[in-house]
């Protein structure tokens, strides 16, 4: 027989290509009692943190360093706090997705798990070498090919999300030995190859701590079994 939540939903057990946000229970009196879990794509900071700040993003009354993000893989469970600055972890390793590729339910398949968004809306890859393919299929689709480097990289990683497009199209340009005038369907598999390994750079694939499914906190434990 199913079984529900207190609110009415199907406890559905956690699979591949999940991911869940998680509160050790161990912050400060700001913070609510107990261990918590979330399948949101973003931290539940105003019901675990009370007084933050809905206008703050970052915002988690001094508990930052007491959430973590987990990823749920066949083999290992991936755990990091890529919500911290300086958090091992970061986003394009816990998700396989070197390029910190986004996307949108039924949108194009680049390897993915289907359907499965992290933080963001970034995508989530089986393995490393699937995501790191899917940096060039991403550029080879779309307008991409049609646009310069530099115009790429000011739709690929814009500025209103607190990127500097304009070094980043220089920086994986150099990478090439290509200007930023070059058109992105100009290039040769190798120079895509080069600038793959660049952006990978510029993401950021930051280590965090890899765990089997025991080892992993028992609620998130339960949540995998469906319990």
């Amino acid at each position: 027989m199913p079984e529900f939540y207190s609110d009415g939903r199907q406890i559905m057990a956690l699979e591949s290509g999940d991911h869940i946000w998680y509160y050790d229970g161990q912050g400060n009196e700001f913070a609510i009692s107990g261990e918590q879990t979330s399948t949101d794509l973003n931290i539940p900071r105003l019901q675990w943190f009370s007084g933050a700040d809905p206008n703050d993003p970052n915002d988690y009354r001094n508990n930052g360093i007491h959430i973590f993000n987990f990823v749920i893989y066949d083999s290992e469970i991936r755990r990091g706090q890529p919500h911290l600055r300086t958090g091992a972890g970061s986003h394009a390793w816990l998700n396989n997705n070197p390029g910190n590729l986004t996307g949108v339910p039924g949108g194009p398949d680049f390897g993915q798990f289907p359907n499965k968004f992290n933080w963001h809306h970034f995508l989530i890859f089986p393995d490393h070498d699937t995501g790191f393919a899917a940096i060039a299929s991403f550029l080879g689709q779309g307008p991409y090919p049609t646009l310069s480097i530099l115009e790429a990289f000011r739709k690929y990683a814009p500025a209103s999300d607190g990127n500097t497009p304009d070094q980043y199209a220089a920086d994986v340009a150099a990478s090439a030995q290509v200007s930023t005038d070059t058109l992105v369907g100009d290039l040769t598999s190798d120079q895509m190859q080069a600038m793959q390994s660049k952006i990978e750079a510029i993401e950021g694939t930051i280590p965090g701590t890899t765990l089997q499914a025991s080892e992993a906190p028992q609620v998130i434990q339960d949540l995998i079994n469906g319990a």
